[in-house]
């Protein structure tokens, strides 16, 4: 595993990335964005631990992951997402929701 991996493995665990508040999209995309500009790469090993965290059991994690993904998830990440827009909990398939419209919009 190397440095970064790590340290954006740790940074994903202990940031309270949101996106079902007033601003939480805003917040999450600064804080990203600063790591990203610090870390080159970092963008990229977040990604794919957000993407992991889709498939875990810890609804915040999973919550996180899909914060992450609607900040700095691509077009190839949508199938992943749409599988938890339709998730029995509103706060994960809300979430989920956002995700897929940011990603679908940054994209257009």
């Amino acid at each position: 595993m190397t440095a970064l991996r790590e340290y954006a493995e740790h940074w994903f665990a202990h940031t309270a990335l949101r996106i079902d508040r007033p601003n939480g999209l805003t917040l999450s995309a600064q804080w990203i964005g600063q790591v990203t500009g610090a870390r080159p790469g970092f963008d990229a090993e977040l990604r794919q631990i957000a993407l992991a965290a889709l498939n875990g059991s810890q609804r915040e994690l999973v919550h996180r992951g899909l914060a992450a993904l609607a900040v700095i998830g691509g077009p190839e990440d949508v199938d992943a997402i749409q599988a938890l827009v339709k998730n029995p909990d509103p706060y994960i398939a809300g979430a989920a929701s956002t995700a897929r419209f940011e990603i679908a919009h940054r994209a257009a």
